[in-house]
């Protein structure tokens, strides 16, 4: 399994709808093929910034298979067009190291 963290910078004074569009597009992203779960986080030291984490089976799950669906194509259809720029996208193994 595999974390996904995407920075989302959300363009100003449009914080509220893009929150409110997230939670109508939540389940699309949680029903998608090897999504395990997702939570959106606001950054409490920068407003309009945004942590989104989501947990994929696999990595190709999120980078091969999902951009295509069409799950992959409403989810951003939804939310894309309230941010700034392009997300800084990460991933991270599941396990935490030493344990």
């Amino acid at each position: 399994m595999v974390v996904e963290h995407a920075y989302i910078r959300v363009s100003p004074g449009r914080e509220a709808d893009f929150e409110a569009a997230y939670v109508r597009a939540e389940p699309i992203l949680t029903g998608a093929s090897g999504c395990r779960g997702a939570e959106l986080f606001r950054d409490v030291e920068r407003p309009g910034e945004y942590l989104l984490r989501v947990s994929w089976d696999r990595l190709e799950d999120h980078l091969e298979v999902f951009p295509g669906s069409a799950a992959g194509k409403e989810f951003a259809a939804e939310v894309a067009h309230f941010f700034e720029r392009v997300p800084e996208v990460r991933h991270f193994a599941a396990e935490a190291v030493g344990k």
